[in-house]
C-alpha cells in the first residue's frame, strides 16, 4: 500500500491525545465511610460488575484507536498496487521459423540462423542486468514457449536453448526452421503470458517479413542485401480436345530475371515413354506471376520449336518442372505434378439373364470417378460359361453362383440361385407380396450413407439366414434380405433379390449403392495430388495397411484408417499397398511450400500487437470505501458500548 499524501497520517498524534486523556480521566476511587447492611449489599453486587465493566473500557479504547487510526489512513489518501503486476524488465524474443526463414547463401548463413544470432546477441544483452528477464517463442504453425521468464542465472541454459534452434540434429544438420507458414498473431498471442502481468515489458520479433504499422513491437530485420527467390508456385493439369495441357505460375522476388523453366514428362501415354526436356524462359519482373503453358499436343497450325515432335499426351506418370537458378531458396525450384495415370479398376458382370440395371449403374460411376478411377467393365454373355474368377477387382454375378468363388477382389452375389456352405451364409425361405414392401436399414453401415432404404420396395425376395460372419445391410418385413463380409481374405456382398422385382434399378439409391460399396472396399488412397506444408491429408487402403514414405524418411506403416498425416516438409510423398490380388499398388502426391514463403520480400500493412500491462490511474477508490466502512462500523461499536455502559 502506498499514500499519495504522507502528510494525512500526522492525524496519529490523535492517538497521543486519547491516551494523554485517559490517563487525566477522574476514576473512581474506594473510601472507607461508615454504612448499613444495604450499602453493603450494594457494594458487593458493585464489586461483582466491576470485571464486566473494565472488559467494556478496553474494548471502547480499542475501538477509539482503531477508529483515530483509519481517519489518519483516509486523510493519506492510500492505494493498493497489483500485486501481480511484475516491475522487472522483461523481454519477449520471438523468432519467426518459417519456409522463408530458410533464404541466405548458404546453409550456415540462413535469414533463420541470423535471428538466431541476433537473438543470442540480444539474450547477453538483456541479462546482464540482475532483475532482467527473458522470454523466448518460436513462431512456426504452432508456437511454442522456448524458454520463459529466465533470468541472469539462467543465462547458459537460455544460449543452449537457442544453440538447439539452429542445429537440433547434427547428424542429419535440421534445425527448429520449418518449411510452413508461421502462425504470427498466435505467437503474439502467447507473449501475453508476460507482457499482460509486467508493467515492464516489450515483444521483438525477428522476421524477414515487413510490417508498415508495427505498434508497440519492435521488428528486426534479417533480410540481406542481393537474397532473390526464383519460384514454381503451382502447376496445373487440363484436358483441352481430349489432351493434357499443363500451366507453371512463376515469380520472381528480390530482383527482376529471365529464369529458365524446364518440364519433362514421365510415363506418357500406354507405353510410358518419357518426352524430351522442353525448355522456355520467362521475364519475370515486380513480383508478378507469370502463368506458362507446356504441351506437347498443338492445336493445328501451331508450331513449338521446343519440340522434336508432337505428341498428344492422354496419360502420364508425372511431370517435373524445375528452374535453372542459383537463386537463395531452393525448395521451391522443382514441382512435380501426379494424377495423370488413374489407376484401373476392372469390373466383370456375369448374368444367366443380362439386364441394364448393373451396366447403367456402373457407366454412372465411370463418370463420377473418372478423375480417379479408371473403370473398364466386361460383360460376359449368358451363354458364355468361361467367366473369370480371377484377375478383377470386382465381380459381379447375377441369378448364379460361382464353382470358385474369387478371392482377389470383391464378390456380388446377386439374386444367388443357392449359396454354397463353405461361404458361411445361407438362403431360407422365399416370400412374394401382391404389393411392393419397403426395407429398412438393418444397421449403420458406411455402405448406405444417404440411402433412403423406406423408398426401396421389394414385392419378391429370399431371406438370408445363417449370417454370423455377415453384418446384414437391408431387411424386409424383419428379414434380412442384403449382408456384406468384409474380411482380409474375403470381400463378400450377398444381395437376396432379383432386380426385376424391386424398384431399386428406377431410384438413384442403386448407383449411390455401388459409389457406397466401391468406396469401402476400394476407397481412394488420397484425394488430392498437390498439398501446401502443414496441411493434412486423410489416408485410406484397399489393403490392410499402407507404407509411407516421406522426401527423408520412411514413415511408420499404417494400419489404422482413415490416417490423418501432417504434411511437414516439401517434395514428394509415396503411399504403396498390397491388394489383396497380392499386386502391389504405389501412388505419389506433392507438397509445396506455400506461395507467400516464396515471396521473400513480403510486406504487410500491420501487426497485430499483445495485450500489455495497464497500470490503473487511481488505485484509491476502491480502498477508501473499505476504510469508510470500516470507519462506520468502528463508531458503530464505539457508541454501542457505551450506550451499555450507561445503562
Amino acid at each position: 500500500m502506498s499514500l499519495l499524501t504522507p502528510l494525512g497520517l500526522l492525524g496519529l498524534i490523535g492517538l497521543a491525545v486519547l491516551i494523554i486523556i485517559y490517563i487525566i480521566k477522574p476514576i473512581f476511587q474506594n473510601k472507607i465511610i461508615s454504612s448499613t447492611y444495604v450499602w453493603k449489599k450494594s457494594l458487593q453486587y458493585r464489586k461483582k460488575k466491576i470485571p464486566i465493566s473494565q472488559l467494556r473500557n478496553i474494548l471502547i479504547f480499542i475501538c477509539q484507536v482503531l477508529i483515530i487510526t483509519i481517519i489518519a489512513i483516509i486523510l493519506g489518501q492510500p492505494y493498493l498496487t497489483d500485486d501481480d503486476a511484475d516491475t522487472g524488465e522483461s523481454t519477449v524474443l520471438i523468432i519467426d521459423a518459417s519456409a522463408s526463414m530458410h533464404t541466405g547463401t548458404s546453409d550456415a548463413n540462413t535469414r533463420f540462423k541470423r535471428a538466431v544470432e541476433k537473438a543470442s546477441s540480444k539474450v547477453d544483452e538483456l541479462l546482464s542486468e540482475e532483475d532482467a528477464r527473458v522470454s523466448i517463442i518460436l513462431a512456426s504453425n504452432e508456437p511454442y514457449f522456448v524458454v520463459q521468464e529466465a533470468n541472469a542465472d539462467s543465462k547458459a541454459a537460455v544460449k543452449n536453448a537457442l544453440n538447439n534452434l539452429v542445429y537440433v540434429s547434427e547428424e542429419t544438420n535440421n534445425n527448429a526452421c520449418t518449411y510452413g507458414t508461421p502462425d504470427i498473431p498466435s505467437a503474439i498471442k502467447l507473449s501475453e503470458e508476460v507482457t499482460a502481468y509486467n508493467t515492464n515489458s516489450k515483444v521483438i520479433l525477428y522476421t524477414d517479413t515487413q510490417y508498415i504499422d508495427k505498434g508497440k513491437i519492435e521488428i528486426v530485420d534479417v533480410k540481406e542485401d542481393g537474397e532473390w527467390n526464383a519460384a514454381i508456385l503451382d502447376v496445373r493439369s487440363k484436358i483441352v480436345e481430349g489432351y493434357y495441357v499443363f500451366e507453371v505460375d512463376v515469380a520472381c522476388y528480390g530482383k527482376d530475371e529471365e529464369v529458365e523453366v524446364s518440364v519433362n514428362f514421365f510415363g506418357v501415354n500406354y507405353e510410358n515413354d518419357n518426352l524430351p526436356t522442353i525448355v522456355k524462359n520467362v521475364k519475370c519482373y515486380a513480383d508478378e506471376t507469370k502463368t506458362i503453358v507446356f504441351s506437347a499436343h498443338l492445336p493445328e497450325g501451331e508450331f513449338d520449336e521446343s519440340l522434336n515432335e508432337q505428341v498428344n499426351i492422354y496419360e502420364f506418370t508425372h511431370v517435373q518442372v524445375s528452374l535453372n537458378e542459383n537463386d537463395h531458396l531452393s525448395k521451391d525450384n522443382i514441382f512435380f505434378l501426379y494424377g495423370g495415370k488413374r489407376p484401373t479398376l476392372r469390373v466383370q458382370y456375369k448374368s444367366t439373364a443380362p439386364n441394364n440395371f448393373y451396366a447403367s449403374a456402373l457407366m454412372v460411376l465411370k463418370d463420377r470417378l473418372g478423375d480417379y478411377w479408371d473403370i473398364k467393365i466386361d460383360q460376359v454373355q449368358k451363354t458364355d460359361e468361361n467367366y473369370a474368377t480371377t484377375g478383377y477387382d470386382i465381380y459381379i454375378f447375377e441369378h448364379m453362383v460361382p464353382s470358385t468363388i474369387p478371392t482377389d477382389g470383391i464378390v456380388i452375389l446377386s439374386d444367388p440361385t443357392a449359396l454354397p456352405s463353405k461361404l458361411g451364409i445361407q438362403l431360407g425361405r422365399e416370400f412374394m407380396y401382391n404389393e411392393g414392401q419397403p426395407l429398412e436399414n438393418a444397421e449403420n453401415h458406411p455402405t448406405l450413407n444417404n440411402i433412403s432404404a423406406e423408398r426401396i420396395e421389394l414385392t419378391k425376395y429370399k431371406e438370408i439366414s445363417n449370417y454370423d460372419d455377415y453384418t446384414p445391410l437391408f431387411t424386409c418385413q424383419d428379414k434380412v434380405v442384403a449382408a456384406i463380409k468384409n474380411t482380409e481374405e474375403e470381400k463378400i456382398v450377398v444381395l437376396s433379390f432379383n432386380m426385376h422385382f424391386s424398384n431399386v434399378p428406377l431410384l438413384p439409391e442403386f448407383p449411390l449403392f455401388m459409389y457406397n460399396l466401391l468406396n469401402y472396399f476400394t476407397p481412394m488412397t488420397f484425394d488430392g495430388f498437390v498439398y501446401d506444408v502443414n496441411s493434412t491429408v486423410d489416408l485410406n487402403a484397399r489393403a490392410d495397411k499402407l507404407g509411407v514414405t516421406s522426401p527423408s524418411t520412411a514413415l511408420p506403416t499404417v494400419d489404422i484408417f482413415p490416417y490423418t498425416l501432417t504434411l511437414t516438409e516439401p517434395g514428394v510423398y509415396t503411399v504403396t499397398q498390397e491388394l489383396i490380388s497380392g499386386e502391389p499398388v504405389s501412388e505419389s502426391f506433392y507438397v509445396k511450400i506455400s506461395s507467400d514463403e516464396s515471396n521473400i520480400t513480403l510486406v504487410k500493412d500491420e501487426i497485430e500487437n499483445p495485450y500489455f500491462y495497464v497500470e490503473p490511474e487511481s488505485g484509491n477508490l476502491d480502498l477508501l470505501l473499505y476504510l469508510a466502512m470500516a470507519l462506520v462500523a468502528f463508531l458503530f461499536i464505539e457508541w454501542w458500548l457505551k450506550s451499555r455502559e450507561q445503562g
